[in-house]
């Protein structure tokens, strides 16, 4: 008698566990992983001059393919970087090949990857994305990658939930996410289609179980927007917003700048409620106005709420400078670059170049220049062209002489929220950095000065 009831025991709890996990989710995950081998790749890039938010060195990841006629490769731009020397990339099984970087993301941890479509192989295949709306909470959901280089592995967990974080709208999911997954696909079970790309996760000292994705139908606003010769950059916003950590899903103007490259007619204390071409979608944060705004330029119609009154108001719309015509200096293992942002009418009145990395031990480095600070003076003068300073670098470094530079840095001095660095530093390896730079800055000057003029010098002609 005792043997049956715990022979009934056990089948009970079979029973139970196939009620929690039906035969079709647990028989899906090989078939869904062994389709995302087919589009998944691993990524590798090297950057020698990193922009703000990158870091000099070597980074590994993963993509998927969106596009075989064309090539292209989603992933985090974190992975490729935004201004990479070099990226490879390699189906599995396959030896690793040259890659492009075509279009890197300001708002969105988001970059595509071009390669020869010759180096794609015939058994790869397309992701199938799910551009139609986020994933439900509590979807099932699979996160591929190559964690910890355990390459092509995959996690299952669920959609936790739909998060403004950071500035950006995320998939939140508690399938395993860690380094190697960025740059996967984050896949449904219930249709096998991605529905995000894995991004990041919190540090595993202070939580377990919480990932972020990118989610899949804002990157495929994007990757239209690319397929039909648009730019995707996102637009000027010259308004900052008030946050209410009790109303989070309103749009209340806090400050209207008026020095931008656009200046919209809001007065504080508006409320943007949505474009009035789609008056049902209303806007919850910045993010969800930004995404609307893509792919448009001119006059956009907003409908707002204004003194408790709902209103129309029109405002142009431009879109921001795009990051693969961005343009540093590199000097002495600092990157020097402008960083245009919406409240510099208030916090960098002058201008003022951005200091964007530092590399440890470099010349920079030891006179004790900071990353994110702003390059004040050079030796007593405001100079905030990049080629005007790489001329001023470059003959520094014919002479070799020593250059001081003055920065400031946000920071508490007495009675003030700047404080200013004195720095003397030897100038070495002056050169012209950016995603697409292909003329030095001396070649630079020369081809601006030469087109003033009729006839062309030969220093000239030896640049172009």
């Amino acid at each position: 008698m005792k043997k049956i009831i715990i022979n009934l025991k056990v089948k009970l709890t079979i029973l139970g566990m196939l009620l929690l996990f039906p035969a079709s989710i647990v028989f899906a995950d090989s078939s869904i992983f062994s389709t995302a081998e087919k589009y998944t790749v691993k990524i590798r890039s090297k950057t020698e001059y990193p922009f703000i938010k990158d870091y000099k060195g070597t980074l590994s990841g993963a993509g998927f393919l969106v596009s075989k006629e064309l090539g292209w490769i989603a992933t985090n731009a974190h992975v490729s970087t935004r201004n990479p020397s070099k990226i490879e990339v390699s189906f599995k099984g396959k030896k690793y090949v040259d890659g492009e970087l075509v279009y890197v993301d300001r708002l969105m941890d988001l970059a595509f990857i071009k390669i020869s479509q010759g180096n794609i192989p015939d058994e790869s295949k397309e992701a199938s994305l799910d551009c139609s709306s986020a994933p439900e909470v509590g979807t099932a959901v699979g996160a591929y990658g190559h964690p910890f280089s355990l390459s092509y592995s995959g996690t299952r967990g669920i959609v936790s939930g739909m998060r403004y974080k950071w500035n950006r709208f995320l998939i939140q999911t508690d399938a395993a996410i860690n380094k190697g997954n960025s740059g996967g696909p984050l896949i449904s079970f219930d249709t096998g289609k991605v529905v995000g790309i894995n991004t990041a996760s919190y540090s595993k000292n202070m939580s377990e179980g919480i990932g972020f994705a990118v989610s899949m139908n804002r990157v495929c606003k994007v990757l239209q927007l690319l397929k039909d010769g648009e730019d995707p950059t996102p637009p000027y916003v010259p308004i900052s917003f008030g946050y209410d950590a009790d109303n989070e899903e309103e749009l209340r103007v806090a400050k209207v700048y008026k020095q931008t490259s656009v200046r919209w007619n809001l007065r504080e204390n508006d409320i943007i409620i949505s474009l009035s071409e789609d008056p049902s979608k209303h806007f919850k944060n910045q993010a969800d106005l930004i995404h609307s705004l893509r792919g448009k330029e001119g006059d956009v119609e907003l409908t707002i709420n204004r003194s408790g009154k709902e209103q129309s108001v029109w405002v142009p719309v431009k879109i921001k400078p795009n990051l693969m015509h961005r343009v540093g200096l590199h000097v002495s293992g600092i990157v020097i670059a402008e960083d245009s942002l919406k409240d510099d009418e208030v916090m960098n009145v002058k201008k003022l170049l951005m200091i964007h990395n530092v590399e440890n031990s470099s010349l920079g480095d030891t006179a004790g220049v900071l990353t994110s600070s702003y390059l004040s003076s050079v030796d007593g003068q405001l100079i905030n062209s990049i080629y005007k300073l790489c001329i001023y670098f470059k003959n520094a470094e014919k002479e070799k002489k020593k250059v001081s530079l003055i920065t400031k840095d946000i920071d508490w001095e007495y009675s003030a929220r700047s404080k200013y660095l004195y720095h003397e530093i030897e100038v070495e390896n002056v050169k012209i950095i950016g995603p697409n730079t292909g003329k030095d800055c001396e070649c630079r000057a020369l081809s601006i000065k030469s087109s003033l003029q009729e006839k062309v010098s030969e220093t000239t002609k030896e640049c172009s």
